[in-house]
């Protein structure tokens, strides 16, 4: 054991001692895929942009404001993963000893440095376009430093689940307003209701897939899963198809799908993912939900709001 240990301490030193960009780079490889985060960043803005010009009754089209919206999403993404690995820290040196941080590959310094690098190109970029919107992210930034500070001071808190889902919430619903703010802010889209709620139909949306990856039956002692609460592992399931179907309802009584045209029913084909899910899981076939149908349901969600858009 003495021997293992001296051999990891020697290894993490010479990671540590790697170029800082060669280091940046297998960190982000290991915990944020670009073509996945880079992806769901442009579907995420561009199926809100879209969506919010369709209920309104115009045809979207792309444009540099788009393209500042969906930097903005996948920047925020960055930070609140340079975020997670440092509030997971504790846990992962027991569960997930492989990890970046843990290993030796980065520091806790300089992931906050990068962090703070990450908020303040969120938060500039955003200026030009619509101040509020800037102040929104700004406001994001802020409420997840606190939540680090929360996590860090009280680790145990990650391991109750729906509480934790209670606290951290908040960050993926300010990424929503941040969208509201933005669209709205550059005369996109005029405020209302309809914006407002398209912001909980991508949470809704969002929450499907969360749920959907922490469901397991039998989950094993300390698992970070919503079956190992109150919810049980059917209640678990039976939440993880609600949400979808959460966001699909709220869709409908937003767009109104049956005075546009046809194109506008694409969306509700994603509802094949989570029923498939739900059929899946609930009557036993397979120990946990299947995580990739839950992706495709956002995806698929998404890529469609976008297409409606563009073809108004």
């Amino acid at each position: 054991m003495a021997g293992a240990g001296h051999r990891g301490g020697v290894m993490n030193g010479a990671v540590g001692q790697a170029p800082a960009l060669l280091r940046y780079r297998a960190f982000l490889g290991a915990v944020f895929a670009p073509g996945v985060h880079v992806a769901y960043g442009v579907l995420w803005a561009c199926a809100y942009e879209a969506a919010a010009v369709t209920a309104a009754g115009g045809a979207w089209r792309p444009s540099t404001g788009s393209l500042v919206r969906a930097t903005t999403i996948i920047v925020v993404l960055l930070y609140l993963r340079l975020a997670d690995e440092r509030m997971d820290e504790s846990y992962d040196r027991v569960h997930n000893p492989t990890r970046p941080l843990v290993t030796g590959l980065v520091s806790v310094i300089e992931l906050r440095r990068a962090g703070w690098a990450a908020a303040a190109l969120a938060i500039v970029v955003n200026v030009p376009l619509a101040p509020w919107s800037a102040v929104t992210v700004a406001v994001l930034v802020g409420y997840t430093e606190l939540l680090t500070r929360l996590t860090l001071r009280l680790p145990r808190l990650r391991d109750r689940a729906l509480l934790y889902i209670v606290v951290a919430y908040p960050v993926q619903l300010l990424i929503g307003v941040y969208l509201y703010m933005s669209v709205t802010g550059t005369a996109l889209v005029r405020p209302g209701a309809h914006p407002v709620l398209l912001i909980i139909v991508f949470a809704a949306a969002f929450l499907h897939y969360e749920f959907a990856r922490k469901t397991v039956r039998d989950p094993h002692p300390g698992a970070r899963t919503y079956s190992a609460t109150a919810l049980g592992a059917t209640g678990s399931g039976v939440l993880t198809l609600g949400w979808a179907l959460l966001a699909c309802a709220l869709l409908t009584a937003i767009t109104e799908p049956w005075h546009v045209s046809v194109t506008a029913l694409l969306p509700y084909v994603a509802l094949v993912f989570p029923i498939a899910g739900a059929f899946s899981y609930l009557r036993g076939r397979e120990r946990k939900w299947p995580t990739s149908l839950a992706m495709l349901y956002v995806i698929v969600l998404d890529a469609t709001l976008v297409t409606g858009g563009l073809l108004g």
